[in-house]
């Protein structure tokens, strides 16, 4: 079967991603200048990796004739382009390029969860978004999601940073690491920017609830488990300012948070477009009808 070009620009963007998950791995693991040059480039196989992608996105939303926001799998695969994008505006200002080993395999993962579970879905039975409120319900939620998945990615490489200094391992990956403090930094940064766009997600869910025709439960779970998302946030910000919640606190509850977003994309990742609208998540797929 012959491939088309977002069938090419998909195999190139997942090659890519693929490659840079290989270098952060040589530059974690490894201690000759393999290992250093491996992390110079991985962050620039990383940029390349999203620069593919999107344009997988623009070509096969051009040949669907579908926005990207339009539908369930689509959004999974804005989240990984917009949360590397920021990765890569960023590395440098909070000294992160050590989580790009987190985000490469997580933007290959939702590279491939989109391809293979959107690919069979006909045109026709793309959920289409109804109204003006959706539109910036969904944007606001796919960048804050993206800023999110950043948070936990600095969030768990604090965690293991504090675990190898407590155990006084101060050699191999502990040298590859950036201080706990630029990760803590780094953390709340992402957290801090991310929140109100996942707050802007939850309002305009809400007001678009009431034109809601049918609810099942399942659609009653994934808006908890939003719910949740936005709830954890805002604690983890709330008690950082008015209780002085530092590191590995603050970690667990960033980590806690993005894991009910995973619960939710996941959810709608793994079944097909549906006729449904669900109100009120904060994740970018949960409005969509």
């Amino acid at each position: 079967m012959s491939l088309n070009l977002a069938d090419v620009l998909f195999l190139l963007a997942a090659g890519a991603y693929a490659l840079a998950t290989a270098l952060f791995g040589v530059f974690l693991f490894r201690r000759d200048d393999q290992a250093t040059r491996s992390g110079q480039l991985a962050p620039h196989v990383v940029a390349v990796g999203a620069l593919l992608h999107a344009a997988q996105i623009i070509v096969a939303s051009y040949v669907l004739h579908v926005c990207p926001v339009e539908g369930v799998h689509f959004p999974m695969s804005v989240v990984a382009v917009l949360m590397v994008g920021a990765y890569v505006a960023m590395r440098r200002r909070y000294r992160i390029d050590v989580v790009g080993a987190f985000v490469a395999p997580l933007a290959l993962a939702s590279l491939l969860a989109y391809h293979f579970t959107a690919r069979e879905v006909a045109v026709e039975q793309v959920t289409r978004v109804q109204g003006a409120l959706l539109p910036f319900h969904i944007i606001a939620n796919l960048a804050g999601v993206a800023l999110f998945a950043l948070a936990f990615g600095a969030a768990t490489l604090y965690l293991v940073q504090e675990h190898l200094l407590k155990q006084k391992r101060i050699e191999g990956v502990f040298k590859r690491l950036p201080p706990l403090d630029s990760l803590d930094r780094a953390e709340h940064r992402f957290l801090l920017a991310g929140f109100p766009l996942l707050t802007l997600g939850v309002l305009t869910g809400t007001l678009w609830a009431g034109h809601v025709e049918t609810v099942h439960l399942a659609d009653i779970a994934r808006a908890i488990f939003g719910y949740a998302t936005w709830g954890l946030a805002a604690a983890v910000l709330f008690l950082r300012s008015a209780a002085g919640w530092r590191g590995r606190r603050a970690a667990y509850g960033t980590i806690a948070g993005f894991g009910f977003a995973v619960l939710v994309l996941v959810s709608y990742g793994t079944r097909p477009a549906a006729p449904a609208v669900i109100g009120a998540t904060a994740v970018a797929v949960a409005a969509v009808r």
